[in-house]
């Protein structure tokens, strides 16, 4: 009975009078104010590159949703929900160690802690959770509305000292096992390092305990995930991809291997017919919505325990034991197990000894087969998969090691998302459903590209799907690219090139002349590396659409307020906008990495967001018998009005219009449909009007007139034929 139960027991009852049920619940409320307030339940979004995370101060699984506002479909981000305790920011770390002694004195002979359990059910912080970040939005408005997002971290450059990264969330949780983890996320997004985040933990024993038989134990995937591209438009019925269709590997445990990454990228639904792998989406022009790999790699983990950081030394080796399944399926043959102990048998490496990778493995580890590798068409046939709601993780797991009270260990992991473009995944799939698609140049593999060796295609793969494949496979020589770096910029502790800042003001308007776009940037024109800006643009907010430069300058292009109006457009369109500024990497810059040396990089993309278009407008006009409505006769089926940027397809221009002129909307009946007002404080002759009704209803097919009216009562007609 704890002390909870006696003190009611010991209680006479009382009696619940309104006083009493009011203190009660006032208390009650009190409570639950201060719990909310507590720092285990503390949350951190971390959106600075591809990859966008959610932190929780207590290392445990949450809930994010990144949707809302401002998630760009064309920069392709990733989002993490956070609903699985992977390892993206640091989640569900699960400590492992023999023999231990828990607070109520109950010997285990096998202990598995992850950052929440029963004697911790929120987890303990002892450091509260900071985020910064280096540059914050800048002050934007477009067509005279200001774009304003909240900033995602406390805006602060000094906080980083030498790190060059933009986003830096730090936090110190202790385990129950009295073992404490200082954790940091880094992120960068200057284009060379954006496609990762890095989370660098040190683990302290704080403890008066020795554990034996210490393991940190993680796992990963990409299936609760949210993708910034692939929904406008949306995937046809049958179309949609499943992020738990996956082929899963580990580069790092043959002799020989260079780096530690375990990836994971579509796989082909054995249930669906055909070879859907990379999810073409044939109604879109076959453009393949799920082209990228989700991967992590480690970049440190300690040789062995330390207390002067001077001592510690990468293993590279570490993790010992890798493998891959759902947790419920894992096959276990507890016949000599002498700790009796489903998790921990897989934990050590005996279900990898069970289904081991194939070659010549490190010595002394354990790195379960690789399910690209099986020889068959079947994502899924391994002992611990199936079709059917796979979710399969990779796991890996550090140790053994002896942690002594006052040791450390230190474990650091990059997670990406990286793999073909959006533009290529376009060309790509254009050419597969035209069927014009060649080989990719270069592959390794004339048969398999830079899959496997033995790599099954889909069963009813035609060439033409095989050569699609095989460009999906050249997504991990960038992956390991991208792996490459992230180690580059461990070893070199965190101080790659930096980031120019981004625009400090940015004001963008459509004039009778063009769009104007003024913008200022005195930080990023102080760097003694300075490269100029460029301006990109495109058409409508659909995936199949990208930006393209516009303007490019050099490291001349230095002023207080800058001007570039942009002439080449269509009026009436919807055009999106962002500047960014540039800087150049040297050529010697020691921590540049070789590959990027010599090269533009170029200020954060997501902090200048596109909430708002721009309509380019055209000039007014006197004379009433010069407007112009368009298109008229309007059809909802003409494929214009989606090239044009209307992704509702709904909405009427009126050109050449007088600087202040009202127009009127009746039916053929003689009833007022709408009212528009048009006054423009930019000489612009142009209106837009959505097709809503004064009453707020979409209207219906049929003949409409348009009535124009001066303020001197000067008075003209139009007819509108609308056909839905």
């Amino acid at each position: 009975m704890n002390i909870r139960q006696k003190f009611w027991k010991n209680r006479k009852a009382p009696c619940f009078n309104a006083k009493f049920i009011f203190v009660f619940s006032l208390l009650f409320i009190i409570q639950t104010i201060q719990a909310q307030k507590q720092p285990e339940l503390e949350t951190a979004l971390m959106k600075m590159g591809h990859v966008w995370c959610g932190v929780t101060a207590n290392g445990d699984k949450g809930n994010f949703d990144y949707r809302a506002g401002f998630f760009p479909n064309d920069y392709d981000i990733l989002g993490i929900r956070g609903q699985e305790q992977d390892v993206w920011t640091g989640a569900g770390f699960r400590l492992i160690a023999t023999n231990w002694v828990d607070p109520i004195d109950t010997l285990h002979e096998v202990a598995i802690y992850g950052p929440t359990n029963e004697f911790m059910p929120r987890g303990k912080v002892i450091q509260p959770m900071k985020n910064y970040i280096r540059y914050k939005y800048p002050d934007q408005m477009t067509d005279f509305k200001a774009v304003e997002l909240e900033n995602f971290g406390i805006h602060d450059p000094g906080k980083f000292g030498e790190l060059t990264c933009d986003q830096l969330i730090e936090v110190t949780t202790e385990n129950i096992m009295g073992v404490q983890l200082e954790r940091k996320i880094l992120s960068w997004s200057q284009n060379f390092n954006n496609d990762y985040v890095i989370v660098d933990v040190v683990f302290i024993n704080v403890s008066e305990d020795t554990l034996k038989n210490f393991y940190i134990n993680i796992e990963s995937n990409g299936a609760n995930t949210y993708r910034s591209s692939g929904s406008n438009p949306s995937p046809a019925a049958g179309e949609r991809f499943n992020t738990a269709t996956t082929w899963q590997h580990y580069y790092g445990g043959r002799v020989g291997d260079t780096l530690r990454v375990f990836s994971e990228y579509s796989a082909d639904d054995p249930l669906v017919p055909g070879d859907n792998m990379g999810a073409p989406a044939p109604s879109q022009g076959g453009r393949l919505l799920n082209q990228k790999f989700i991967w992590y790699s480690i970049l440190h983990a300690s040789k062995a325990p330390f207390t002067n950081s001077a001592e510690d030394e990468d293993d590279f080796l570490q993790p010992k034991v890798t493998y891959v399944g759902k947790s419920n399926l894992f096959p276990y043959n507890n016949e000599g197990d002498e700790f009796g102990d489903k998790n921990f048998w897989a934990i050590r490496g005996a279900y990898s000894d069970f289904f081991p990778m194939s070659g010549s493995t490190w010595p002394e580890t354990h790195h379960a087969a690789n399910t690209d590798e099986l020889g068959t068409a079947d994502y899924a046939n391994h002992p611990a998969g199936t079709q059917q709601s796979n979710n399969s993780k990779m796991y890996s797991s550090f140790g053994p090691y002896t942690f002594a009270p006052g040791q450390k260990i230190r474990l650091a992991v990059a997670s990406g998302y990286s793999g073909l473009s959006l533009e290529k995944a376009k060309e790509i799939g254009n050419k597969w459903l035209k069927e014009t698609l060649t080989d990719p140049i270069g592959i390794p593999d004339a048969r398999t590209g830079f899959f496997p060796s033995n790599f099954v295609f889909p069963l009813d793969a035609t060439e033409m799907d095989m050569r699609k494949d095989r460009w999906l496979s050249t997504g991990i020589d960038s992956l390991l690219k991208s792996a490459w770096r992230a180690k580059w910029n461990f070893d070199h502790d965190y101080k790659i090139p930096m980031t120019p800042p981004p625009p400090s003001k940015i004001n963008i308007t459509g004039l009778g002349t063009g769009v104007e776009i003024k913008w200022a940037d005195l930080e990023a024109e102080n760097m003694a590396n300075f490269a100029g800006y460029r301006i990109m643009r495109r058409l409508s907010n659909m995936d199949t659409v990208f930006f393209e430069e516009i303007y490019s300058s050099g490291p001349e292009d230095r002023a207080s307020e800058h001007l570039y109006v942009d002439k080449k457009v269509l009026i009436g369109a919807q055009y999106y906008y962002y500047i960014q500024a540039k800087a150049k990497i040297s050529e010697n810059d020691p921590n540049a990495d070789p590959l990027s040396r010599g090269k533009i990089i170029y200020s954060s993309r997501v902090l200048v967001p596109n909430i708002y278009w721009i309509n380019p407008p055209h000039f007014s006009q006197d004379d009433l018998t010069k407007i112009r409505i368009v298109p008229n006769p309007y059809n909802i089926n003409d494929p214009l009005l989606e090239l044009q940027g209307w992704t509702d397809q709904r909405g009427i221009q009126f050109y050449n219009l007088p600087g202040k002129v009202t127009i009127k909307i009746f039916t053929e009946s003689g009833d007022l449909v709408q009212q528009i007002e048009h006054e423009s404080s930019v000489s612009s002759g142009y209106e837009f009007w959505d097709m809503i009704s004064r009453n707020q209803q979409v209207i219906s097919s049929g003949v409409y007139i348009a009535v124009f009216q001066k303020p001197n009562g000067e008075t003209a007609y139009q007819k509108l034929l609308v056909v839905r």
